[in-house]
């Protein structure tokens, strides 16, 4: 039931506003005014029940009016089909853009984390660790466990390589995590079969559990339901499956670094010499705040923690301090700016492609001036006409949405295939209700700002005048010139500002690629083996098996060469730690200088293309029971011995029942960007594997043919020597440098081709006003010309005022840029953010395709014969 007044005087008002509706209402059918008004007055009396007919009729006039609204629009958009395809095409895309971007933000950023209460985990690492990882020692970890007041509970974990064999496949070499026990309970999650570890067995001596990804249970053991009493072999140890973990299951998502590697097994925490060592940071550790504990006090309490540790241990934790962060920044931290700026961007095109609408709009509304001023002279209020204006345009922005959702449906499959694969959770991109609602809300949106516009500018004036002025083209709307000069200094703005940030990005992009990463990749590949079984545990059985694997390997058919290393460039896989000098011992109070410190066989530098600078490579003569030797990098050479030789120098990087290793340097190589391409040169110290042996390596191998071919006779050779040995994870180092900057390219070609379109776009709608400005001057021209203008004058004239729109908008638009360079001065590599070569490129591009939009229309006009105009005039 319909409000009812609540006094004699607002009833009676009531009843008089919905008089002069009835009175409006029957003036549009053609009674005059008189007529009309007591024609409504008769119709309506001082009684509820008639208002409240009046209500079921007024609800039933408005359902009527839209339908007819709708049929109305129908019928203009099929009599101009090349605008609507336009303006519907124009949408789509623009639509589609925003869909898809927001359907990849909404997975990686926006979605929960799967995990229990994920606001209150926090990612902790030791801040003075210099190399680029989120690395702890476990000794540290470990105090901080026991001292903090903080955190309900804490979890350390690190990748390590598996092999698993017992399922109903050949043994299979697996990434994995060791975890301490309390992983799984810190993070909430349940297993989808079975259980996860109980207390305690985490502790050395207890029996071996494990815990596996469902997709390794539906690969390697076929889903059956009793695995969780299956008894496996990994790394030639005996384990009992006691748990399946979900599919939804993520953590951590992948490698952090640029490869992406899904983890299919967890076990228990296993303790090993690191363990022990508090400068050797091999470790990860996340942490559960107590409820109710803020992340500042969090930090403050972890930093007195570490300053005890400092007093403690001043030789390792010298100023030395926790920083933390919340697991969802941790997780997506350097993505999420990109995403970001990736969504301004199709925003922008949106905003863009809704001015140049709008114009094209504006110029029908001209056109139907006329029209609207016959209905509003029948009867029709402005309201009335303003809100059939306004269906027009959102029946254009709704059908735009439409097929937009359908091109972000059809692109999301092949904007996961060119994203790159190591963003988390991307692979949970999908158009569910949240991006359904919001593509409602954008085509909404979208519709009221180029539609509202040509509303007003279709209704407003006098009835009188627009009927004398019959719509013609001398009719000038100076208020409808100014919004399409706004709309176009605005496309021009939004275009400078997506130019130079892509610009710069782009930039950013080339720098990267042009860097050297000190090996040669062509035809290259890479595998890790792993040695971990009770049989390797002596030193000299592991030489013997790489070497025997190396001897095989190098005879293949196409091998010319191959090697191993525990420590590979772009690999993500590295042995950093301290390094002793001789003769050169720190200052009391500082610490020792930091390397990298690859174990490497013989042939090394040959395969991975590492040029020698000075002396000589590994050879026959670096054996176990030869003088220990090094190889150091030219970086290292001149930060451990600036302006001296390193040959004979010693290094020390390890020590054997307490008595230091010294090993003399016997050659210089070039340096290598073993941490990342973006990453710093690191100082580096090669040791001969046969004098430092190492349980786990990664095989290269330089070729010449196919790589899947290599790799795969590589992997009979290794399962030849001991079946129970696998090679995980194998690719090219060429994959690996593409995947090194594969975030960059991304972002630097998404954002280019959204900033192309967004110029486009722009020069679109500087053409469409000049033409516009061109057709309503079309009688000024003819006078002028017939007076003795010449062409040269007419371009200047008309081309001057878009120019000053153009100008406007392009300073509004470096303003804007110089703004926005300070979010990505934390994106860019090798380029300043106010860089003025890409400042001023976009900005001489964009003025050169202004001009050109510019200069076409005016040159038509100016080649009219006046003779022509003024007849038709």
């Amino acid at each position: 039931m319909f409000r009812r007044s609540r006094t004699q005087q607002d009833f009676n008002a009531e009843i008089e506003a919905h008089i002069r509706i009835e009175a409006d209402r029957l003036r549009a059918t053609g009674l005059s005014h008189l007529a009309a008004d007591a024609a409504a007055r008769r119709a309506f009396g001082n009684s509820t029940a008639t208002l409240e007919r009046f209500y079921e009729s007024s609800r039933s006039m408005w359902w009527d009016q839209l339908k007819q609204d709708l049929r109305h629009t129908v019928r203009l958009m099929a009599r101009a089909p090349l605008l609507t395809s336009a303006i519907l095409a124009t949408l789509a895309l623009g639509i589609g853009a925003n869909t898809l971007v927001f359907s990849v933000i909404r997975a990686v950023v926006l979605r929960p984390l799967p995990y229990d209460r994920p606001e209150q985990l926090v990612q902790l690492w030791d801040s003075s660790v210099r190399s680029g990882g989120d690395w702890v020692s476990f000794p540290n970890f470990r105090d901080w466990s026991l001292e903090n007041n903080v955190f309900q509970q804490m979890a350390a974990y690190r990748y390590t390589l598996l092999t698993l064999a017992g399922g109903r496949s050949t043994p299979e070499s697996l990434l994995g995590l060791e975890v301490t026990g309390r992983f799984f309970d810190l993070l909430g999650v349940k297993p989808a079969l079975g259980r996860t570890f109980l207390p305690g067995e985490d502790n050395p001596g207890h029996e071996g559990v494990a815990v596996i990804s469902q997709a390794l249970w539906q690969r390697m053991f076929g889903g059956d339901a009793a695995v969780t009493r299956r008894n496996v072999s990994i790394d030639g140890r005996a384990y009992t499956i006691v748990g399946v973990m979900p599919s939804v299951f993520r953590f951590p998502n992948t490698v952090p670094g640029e490869r992406a590697f899904p983890i299919d097994l967890w076990i228990p925490f296993r303790p090993s010499p690191d363990t022990e060592q508090r400068d050797s940071f091999n470790y990860w550790a996340i942490a559960r705040l107590i409820d109710g504990t803020s992340l500042q006090t969090a930090a403050a309490n972890m930093d007195a923690v570490a300053a005890g540790l400092e007093q403690r241990y001043p030789e390792t934790n010298r100023n030395r301090r926790v920083r933390m962060e919340p697991l969802r920044d941790h997780l997506n931290g350097r993505v999420r700016p990109v995403l970001m700026i990736l969504m301004a961007a199709v925003g922008s095109l949106l905003l863009i492609a809704c001015a140049n609408i709008a114009s094209l709009l504006l110029s029908r509304a001209e056109s139907r001036r006329r029209e609207m001023a016959v209905r509003e002279a029948l009867g029709a209020g402005r309201g009335r006409l303003l809100r059939q204006a306004l269906t027009e345009s959102l029946l254009l922005s709704g059908t735009g949405a439409a097929s937009g959702l359908g091109l972000a449906w059809l692109g999301t499959e092949l904007a996961l295939g060119f994203a790159p694969s190591n963003i988390p959770r991307i692979e949970q991109t999908a158009l569910d209700i949240h991006v359904l609602l919001f593509t409602t809300v954008v085509g909404l949106t979208a519709g009221i700002l180029f539609g509202l516009a040509p509303a007003l500018a279709g209704i407003r004036g006098r009835v009188s005048h627009s009927i004398k002025d019959g719509g013609t083209r001398s009719s000038a709307a100076p208020a409808s010139l100014v919004i399409r000069h706004v709309l176009v200094g605005g496309q021009m703005a939004l275009a400078v500002m997506m130019l130079i940030s892509a610009g710069l990005l782009l930039r950013s992009f080339l720098n990267v690629v042009r860097l050297d990463p000190g090996v040669q990749t062509a035809q290259v590949v890479s595998g890790y083996i792993n040695l971990a079984m009770p049989r390797y545990s002596d030193p000299a059985k592991q030489v013997a098996f790489f070497e025997e694997a190396l001897r095989r390997i190098r005879t293949l058919p196409g091998v010319t060469s191959a090697a191993v290393s525990n420590s590979v460039p772009l690999t993500e896989i590295n042995d950093t730690g301290s390094v002793r000098i001789d003769g050169r011992d720190p200052p009391p109070g500082q610490r020792l200088p930091s390397a990298n410190r690859p174990h490497i066989s013989s042939s090394y530098f040959e395969t991975m293309g590492i040029p020698l600078v000075q002396g000589r490579y590994f050879d026959s003569r670096d054996r176990a029971d030869g003088p220990p030797v090094a190889i150091v990098s030219d970086l290292a050479a001149g930060m451990f011995w600036p302006n001296e030789s390193p040959m004979g120098k010693r290094v020390s990087i390890n020590s054997v029942e307490g008595k230091r290793i010294w090993r003399e340097v016997v050659g210089v190589v070039r340096s290598t960007r073993h941490f990342g391409l973006e990453h710093p040169l690191r100082p580096e110290v090669y040791v001969a594997h046969a004098q430092a042996p190492s349980s786990f390596m990664v095989l290269v191998v330089r070729f010449q043919g196919v790589a899947a071919g290599v790799l795969n006779a590589c992997r009979r050779e290794v399962a030849a020597i001991d079946p129970q040995q696998a090679i995980m994870h194998g690719g090219s180092l060429e994959e690996l440098v593409s995947n090194a900057f594969s975030r960059r390219r991304f972002q630097s070609t998404l954002l280019t081709a959204f900033a192309v379109v967004a110029a486009l776009l722009a020069s679109l709608g500087i053409y469409g006003v000049t033409a516009y400005t061109v057709s309503r001057r079309a009688r000024e021209v003819g006078i002028r010309m017939a007076l003795g203008a010449r062409p040269r004058d007419v371009v200047l004239m008309i081309a001057g005022t878009g120019s000053r729109t153009v100008a406007a908008g392009a300073v509004v638009g470096l303003a804007g840029a110089v703004a926005l360079s300070r979010i990505l001065a934390n994106l860019l590599f090798g380029v300043s953010a106010l860089d003025s070569w890409t400042f001023g490129s976009v900005v001489l591009l964009l003025m050169f395709v202004a001009g050109l939009a510019l200069y076409l229309p005016s040159r038509r006009a100016a080649v009219v014969d006046p003779v022509v105009v003024l007849r038709e005039e």
